[in-house]
Protein backbone atom coordinates (compact mmCIF):
# COMPACT_ATOMS: atom_id res chain seq x y z
CA UNK A 1 0.00 0.00 0.00
CA UNK A 2 1.55 3.40 -0.78
CA UNK A 3 0.86 6.40 0.52
CA UNK A 4 0.73 9.55 -1.13
CA UNK A 5 1.35 13.01 0.31
CA UNK A 6 -2.02 15.50 -0.07
CA UNK A 7 -1.12 17.74 -3.27
CA UNK A 8 -1.86 21.29 -1.81
CA UNK A 9 -3.57 23.41 -4.61
CA UNK A 10 -2.05 26.87 -5.00
CA UNK A 11 -4.73 29.44 -4.36
CA UNK A 12 -2.92 32.76 -5.64
CA UNK A 13 -5.74 34.85 -4.17
CA UNK A 14 -5.11 33.43 -0.51
CA UNK A 15 -1.12 33.17 -0.99
CA UNK A 16 -1.04 36.75 -1.46
CA UNK A 17 -3.50 37.77 1.02
CA UNK A 18 -1.31 35.87 3.00
CA UNK A 19 1.51 37.91 1.98
CA UNK A 20 0.00 40.98 2.58
CA UNK A 21 -0.69 40.07 6.21
CA UNK A 22 3.51 38.68 6.42
CA UNK A 23 2.79 35.21 6.64
CA UNK A 24 6.20 33.29 6.21
CA UNK A 25 3.79 30.13 4.76
CA UNK A 26 2.54 32.11 1.98
CA UNK A 27 5.71 33.97 1.33
CA UNK A 28 7.05 31.06 1.11
CA UNK A 29 4.12 29.61 -1.19
CA UNK A 30 4.52 32.57 -3.64
CA UNK A 31 8.59 31.72 -3.62
CA UNK A 32 7.91 28.34 -4.40
CA UNK A 33 5.42 29.22 -7.11
CA UNK A 34 7.46 31.70 -8.87
CA UNK A 35 10.80 30.94 -8.74
CA UNK A 36 11.09 29.18 -11.69
CA UNK A 37 10.09 32.26 -13.78
CA UNK A 38 11.79 34.87 -11.75
CA UNK A 39 15.28 33.01 -12.19
CA UNK A 40 14.35 33.06 -15.78
CA UNK A 41 14.29 36.53 -15.97
CA UNK A 42 16.82 37.05 -13.45
CA UNK A 43 19.35 34.86 -15.56
CA UNK A 44 19.12 37.55 -18.58
CA UNK A 45 20.68 40.10 -17.01
CA UNK A 46 23.06 38.21 -14.90
CA UNK A 47 26.66 37.21 -15.65
CA UNK A 48 26.46 33.97 -13.52
CA UNK A 49 24.09 31.98 -11.90
CA UNK A 50 25.21 34.23 -8.36
CA UNK A 51 24.47 36.96 -9.68
CA UNK A 52 21.37 35.90 -10.66
CA UNK A 53 20.37 34.37 -7.35
CA UNK A 54 21.12 37.60 -5.48
CA UNK A 55 18.60 39.39 -8.25
CA UNK A 56 16.54 37.03 -7.44
CA UNK A 57 16.58 37.30 -4.16
CA UNK A 58 16.16 41.20 -3.99
CA UNK A 59 12.94 40.62 -6.78
CA UNK A 60 11.15 38.53 -4.18
CA UNK A 61 11.70 40.84 -1.48
CA UNK A 62 10.71 44.01 -3.12
CA UNK A 63 7.46 41.78 -4.16
CA UNK A 64 7.08 40.91 -0.25
CA UNK A 65 7.56 44.84 0.24
CA UNK A 66 5.38 46.43 -2.21
CA UNK A 67 2.37 43.71 -2.44
CA UNK A 68 0.17 46.20 -1.33
CA UNK A 69 0.76 48.10 -4.35
CA UNK A 70 -0.32 45.12 -6.21
CA UNK A 71 -3.96 45.64 -8.30
CA UNK A 72 -5.88 42.56 -7.94
CA UNK A 73 -7.66 43.39 -11.23
CA UNK A 74 -4.44 43.34 -13.00
CA UNK A 75 -2.69 40.23 -13.60
CA UNK A 76 -0.21 38.97 -11.06
CA UNK A 77 2.31 37.74 -13.37
CA UNK A 78 2.90 40.41 -15.52
CA UNK A 79 3.21 43.19 -12.35
CA UNK A 80 5.13 40.11 -10.57
CA UNK A 81 7.47 40.04 -14.04
CA UNK A 82 7.42 43.88 -13.78
CA UNK A 83 8.98 43.94 -10.24
CA UNK A 84 11.75 41.33 -10.66
CA UNK A 85 12.43 43.04 -14.11
CA UNK A 86 12.59 46.48 -12.08
CA UNK A 87 14.95 45.50 -9.30
CA UNK A 88 17.44 43.57 -11.74
CA UNK A 89 18.37 46.97 -13.50
CA UNK A 90 18.51 48.48 -10.11
CA UNK A 91 20.83 45.58 -9.39
CA UNK A 92 22.72 45.87 -12.26
CA UNK A 93 23.22 49.89 -12.07
CA UNK A 94 24.08 49.29 -8.19
CA UNK A 95 26.88 47.39 -9.37
CA UNK A 96 28.25 47.98 -12.83
CA UNK A 97 28.75 51.82 -12.56
CA UNK A 98 31.62 51.59 -14.70
CA UNK A 99 30.02 49.74 -17.30
CA UNK A 100 30.60 52.39 -20.50
CA UNK A 101 28.05 52.78 -23.02
CA UNK A 102 28.21 54.04 -26.67
CA UNK A 103 26.58 55.84 -28.79
CA UNK A 104 25.31 54.48 -32.59
CA UNK A 105 27.09 56.47 -34.68
CA UNK A 106 30.41 53.64 -33.23
CA UNK A 107 28.34 50.98 -34.03
CA UNK A 108 29.03 48.63 -37.10
CA UNK A 109 26.33 46.46 -38.37
CA UNK A 110 27.09 42.86 -39.88
CA UNK A 111 24.61 40.75 -42.19
CA UNK A 112 22.44 38.38 -40.27
CA UNK A 113 22.76 34.95 -41.56
CA UNK A 114 19.41 33.60 -41.17
CA UNK A 115 18.02 30.31 -39.24
CA UNK A 116 21.93 29.57 -37.60
CA UNK A 117 20.29 30.32 -34.16
CA UNK A 118 17.33 27.73 -34.32
CA UNK A 119 20.36 25.26 -34.26
CA UNK A 120 20.39 26.22 -30.67
CA UNK A 121 18.42 25.22 -27.21
CA UNK A 122 16.90 27.95 -24.92
CA UNK A 123 19.79 27.00 -22.65
CA UNK A 124 22.72 27.60 -24.95
CA UNK A 125 21.45 30.81 -26.39
CA UNK A 126 20.81 32.04 -22.40
CA UNK A 127 24.75 31.17 -22.09
CA UNK A 128 25.89 33.74 -24.93
CA UNK A 129 23.35 36.14 -23.50
CA UNK A 130 25.54 35.87 -20.24
CA UNK A 131 28.08 36.19 -22.40
CA UNK A 132 27.48 39.39 -23.13
CA UNK A 133 29.26 42.74 -21.40
CA UNK A 134 26.70 44.07 -19.02
CA UNK A 135 25.36 46.74 -20.94
CA UNK A 136 24.80 45.09 -24.16
CA UNK A 137 23.23 42.10 -22.22
CA UNK A 138 20.56 44.63 -20.24
CA UNK A 139 19.76 46.13 -23.65
CA UNK A 140 19.35 43.06 -25.34
CA UNK A 141 17.19 41.41 -22.78
CA UNK A 142 14.87 44.43 -22.23
CA UNK A 143 14.44 45.15 -25.83
CA UNK A 144 14.96 41.35 -27.37
CA UNK A 145 12.97 39.63 -24.14
CA UNK A 146 11.41 42.39 -22.32
CA UNK A 147 9.72 44.18 -25.07
CA UNK A 148 10.93 47.75 -24.45
CA UNK A 149 11.43 50.47 -26.27
CA UNK A 150 14.51 52.36 -26.53
CA UNK A 151 13.20 55.67 -25.22
CA UNK A 152 11.71 53.45 -22.49
CA UNK A 153 14.75 51.49 -21.82
CA UNK A 154 16.95 54.91 -21.87
CA UNK A 155 15.10 55.81 -19.20
CA UNK A 156 14.83 52.54 -16.99
CA UNK A 157 19.27 52.79 -17.35
CA UNK A 158 20.08 56.91 -17.49
CA UNK A 159 21.27 56.86 -21.21
CA UNK A 160 19.97 58.07 -24.40
CA UNK A 161 17.65 56.46 -27.18
CA UNK A 162 20.63 56.63 -29.80
CA UNK A 163 22.86 54.77 -27.19
CA UNK A 164 20.72 52.11 -26.24
CA UNK A 165 20.08 51.33 -30.19
CA UNK A 166 23.98 51.17 -30.37
CA UNK A 167 24.58 48.81 -27.59
CA UNK A 168 21.21 46.38 -29.35
CA UNK A 169 22.94 46.44 -32.28
CA UNK A 170 26.77 45.69 -31.02
CA UNK A 171 24.87 42.70 -28.72
CA UNK A 172 23.18 41.11 -31.29
CA UNK A 173 26.76 41.19 -33.17
CA UNK A 174 28.60 39.64 -30.82
CA UNK A 175 25.60 37.22 -30.50
CA UNK A 176 25.79 36.68 -34.36
CA UNK A 177 29.33 35.97 -33.59
CA UNK A 178 29.19 33.63 -31.36
CA UNK A 179 26.60 31.60 -33.15
CA UNK A 180 27.94 31.28 -36.32
CA UNK A 181 31.38 29.91 -34.33
CA UNK A 182 28.97 27.68 -32.11
CA UNK A 183 27.03 26.39 -35.41
CA UNK A 184 30.45 26.00 -37.46
CA UNK A 185 31.95 23.61 -34.12
CA UNK A 186 28.53 21.86 -33.79
CA UNK A 187 28.43 21.04 -37.71
CA UNK A 188 32.69 19.63 -37.45
CA UNK A 189 31.76 17.63 -34.36
CA UNK A 190 28.64 16.08 -36.06
CA UNK A 191 30.77 15.30 -39.33
CA UNK A 192 33.35 13.76 -37.70
CA UNK A 193 31.08 11.27 -35.48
Amino acid sequence: MFFRKKQSIFDLKEVLEGCRRKRSSAQKSLFEQYYGLAMSICLRYAANKDEAEEMLNDGFMKVFDKINYYDPEQSFEAWFRTVVVRTSIDYYRKNNKKVSFMDVEDAHFLAHEDHIEEQLAADEIMELVQKLPPAYRTVFSLYVVEGYKHDEIAEMLGINPGTSRSNLAKARIKMQEWIKIYASETLTDRNHV
